[in-house]
């Protein structure tokens, strides 16, 4: 490589020139690799995961960039002889600019740029350009060798280190500009940055003298007119292509970012959402259970204790379906509302589920701090809620467990323990009747343990075949012939032997259940009276009863049911007599008289059960077609020795025929009874004292016998 020449210029040097149109192409170049390392400092900053891909870019765009206007601005300049590049110098001179390029870009990533760190970066950055410049030149293999003027020379070695410390502070400084118009700010400063490097190049440049007898020895090794182009394009398109490209990696992490914030927003909205009960405004049934594990832990460490009371409005659903839904929901808003007040101290007050709440007591929550604060509550209570103009009362129903009760458990097994416990008391409450409050117990864990394996039992007992009917006979009250009789399911269970249905009717309409039993119930008594048509003579004529509960009456296909079972086996339909109670009836008066007027014309029987219990009972009997009334045993087991008992039962056997209808008594104990039953004018005769329950096959045989 020629030597560096130091020395002021004498008489005898080549003129050069520079054609003013590569000159314009250099400085443009220079600006668009100014640019191009601007915005790829922005992505090297910004981008976390793929900074080191782009500093690999980054020092190759802008190594190429500087290189290209430095070879450009060669290229531009003209001597009166041949001129050429050696090969190996020129891609020296690459390697040098794209390495300092690489140390440039590491100063910008880092987070801090203080001062003296900017100057010393700045310094070798000037020096290495400047020593890619000059590699640049000397790859001409000028003999004698270019002569420098010391001047021009510090000159444009000053401006290579001003111009690199500038680039080094623009490009840290708008790499982490988040505001503002960052394509102006881009676009002035690359014009600066290109403008400083071509200064530098050509200041280099007007230090470079050629004595008069000096000859390129590497002439003739390039073709001057390809070499330009070919140089400016390829620039142009590897500066291009990485602008691009970072442009659209910006791009895309812009996109991703908003859709990241986005995401992050909505998860957020969901989460609150998720934590709040949108109708009411109180705490979810979610963020409930996850205070209370809080509350619990930190009660465990302090001995502390909490309390969970579980309210479940009475009748809510009644309430509801004479209201419209939107009143319904003003009604829940209501509630909300009383609860915050009645329970000012609670930690939390949550909507468990759809009339039913929770309301979380700290300290002091021992029986009378609780009782006193429920007593303010249901006082509240008696106040009218008032929805467009009318007043509506309600009561609830509490169930209560104290976080003592789950003291073997912690966490999440302890928050859901608790509240089982108090939907356990709140069970056990409502079964005692409306307003009510219970606290939890152990002995209702037993029971509760009871119920799910009985009802787990009962699903299997379908299948296992262990239900069987048992009939009990009705009877002429005069003649004491088998007219009539009731179905009644037994469960022969495996281990606790054969059960009545008050051990498990209960449990089945608690579990879903209820619907199955009947209809198998129903299906099983349409079958006895199938084969007793096809038998004979015997019991061809008589009836059986089947009782339906209020949720049949319910089931939109309850009507086609019963006609699709009595036609598939074939028996007639006034041997079927379904038995309701006066509550069934009332709990959808329409849909219970359209269904039983349809089954009425089809030819099936209606009775009456536990007639004068009800609050309007002559008003069913005018509504709704019943066949029979059978008198609640209320009336009948002390009518021997109780007189108004026996003046009940005449008028209601006086009203019964009024309306034309068949009289039943249940409950006769003693054949006495039935002697005075039969004087009043009661028809049928049903009780132990006239015969038990019995197997179906027991049954034949004895109406057999009779």
């Amino acid at each position: 490589m020629t030597d560096i020449i130091l020395s002021f210029p004498n008489t005898d040097m080549l003129t050069g020139s520079h054609d003013a149109g590569l000159v314009m192409l250099s400085v443009l170049v220079a600006a668009l690799a100014s640019y191009t390392t601007l915005t790829l400092s922005n992505r090297i900053v910004a981008s976390a995961k793929g900074s080191h891909l782009w500093l690999g870019f980054g020092a190759l765009s802008m190594g190429t960039g500087i290189w290209s206007m430095h070879f450009i601005g060669m290229l531009a300049f003209d001597l009166p002889i041949p001129l050429g590049y050696d090969l190996t110098l020129t891609i020296l001179s690459l390697v040098i600019a794209t390495a300092l390029s690489g140390f440039a870009l590491m100063q910008i990533r880092s987070p801090q740029l203080p001062m003296h760190r900017l100057l010393t970066a700045g310094i070798l950055m000037g020096l290495a350009i400047a020593a890619m410049h000059y590699v640049g030149m000397a790859a001409m293999l000028m003999a004698p060798g270019i002569v420098y003027q010391p001047v021009y020379f510090a000159l444009s070695i000053a401006i290579a280190i001003a111009a690199a410390t500038a680039a080094l502070y623009i490009a840290f400084h708008l790499s982490r500009q988040p505001h503002g118009p960052i394509l102006l700010y881009r676009l002035v400063a690359a014009a600066i940055m290109g403008l400083a490097i071509a200064s530098m190049h050509y200041t280099g440049m007007l230090a470079a003298n050629f004595p008069a007898d000096s000859i390129c020895l590497a002439a003739g090794s390039t073709d001057q007119p390809w070499i330009v182009w070919a140089v400016a394009l390829t620039s142009i398109v590897v500066l291009g292509g990485t602008l691009i490209a970072a442009l659209f990696d910006s791009r895309f992490e812009t996109v991703t970012t908003h859709l990241s914030h986005s995401l992050r927003e909505a998860t957020e909205e969901l989460k609150q959402m998720a934590r709040t009960d949108q109708l009411t405004g109180l705490a979810s049934r979610a963020l409930l259970m996850e205070t209370l594990d809080d509350i619990i832990a930190s009660g465990t460490l302090t001995d502390r204790r909490c309390a969970a009371l579980l309210i479940d409005l009475d009748n809510f659903k009644l309430v509801n379906s004479s209201l419209n839904h939107a009143d319904g929901d003003e009604l829940l808003r209501q509630l909300a509302r009383t609860l915050r007040d009645s329970f000012p101290e609670s930690p939390i007050i949550a909507r468990f589920s759809g009339d039913t709440f929770v309301v979380i007591l700290e300290e002091p929550c021992d029986a009378p701090d609780i009782l006193r604060q429920i007593d303010t509550f249901r006082a509240a209570l008696w106040q009218p809620f008032l929805l467009q103009g009318r007043e509506i009362s309600v009561t609830a129903t509490i169930g209560i467990a104290v976080s003592a009760t789950c003291k073997a458990h912690t966490g999440n097994a302890a928050a859901r323990m608790m509240i089982d416990h108090a939907e356990k008391a709140l069970y056990e409450a409502k079964t005692e009747g409306r307003n009510r409050f219970r606290f939890f117990e152990e002995k209702m864990q037993d029971t509760a343990k009871r119920e799910f394996d009985l009802q787990r039992d009962l699903r299997k007992a379908f299948l296992d075949g262990e239900l069987e009917l048992f009939l009990q006979p009705k009877v002429c009250a005069k003649s004491g012939i088998i007219r009539s009789a009731e179905a009644l399911v037994r469960w022969r269970h495996p281990i606790h032997g054969l059960l009545l249905p008050g051990e498990f009717l209960g449990i089945a309409e608690k579990f879903g259940l209820l619907s199955m039993l009947e209809g198998w119930t129903l299906n099983e008594a349409c079958q006895i009276l199938s084969r007793w048509r096809a038998n004979g003579a015997t019991h061809r004529d008589l009836s059986l009863a089947v009782n339906i509960s209020a949720s049949q009456f319910c089931d939109p296909g309850f009507v086609e049911k019963v006609l699709d079972i009595t036609r598939s086996y074939d028996i007639a339909p006034e041997r079927l007599i379904l038995e309701i109670t006066e509550h069934s009836a009332m709990r959808d008066p329409v849909t219970a008289a359209a269904a039983m007027r349809q089954l009425t014309e089809a030819g099936i029987t209606f009775s009456i059960d536990d007639f004068g219990t009800g609050h309007s009972s002559l008003v069913q009997l005018k509504r709704l077609p019943f066949a029979e009334l059978k008198i609640d045993r209320s009336f009948i087991t002390d009518m021997a020795n109780n007189a108004e008992d026996r003046q009940i039962v005449e008028a209601i056997v006086l009203i019964a025929r009024q309306f034309g209808l068949r009289v039943v008594a249940e409950g006769v104990e003693d054949r006495d009874t039935g002697a005075m039953l039969a004087d009043i004018g009661i028809n049928l005769l049903q009780g132990f004292g006239i015969a038990m329950p019995m197997p179906c096959s027991e049954f034949e045989a004895v109406s057999l016998a009779a």
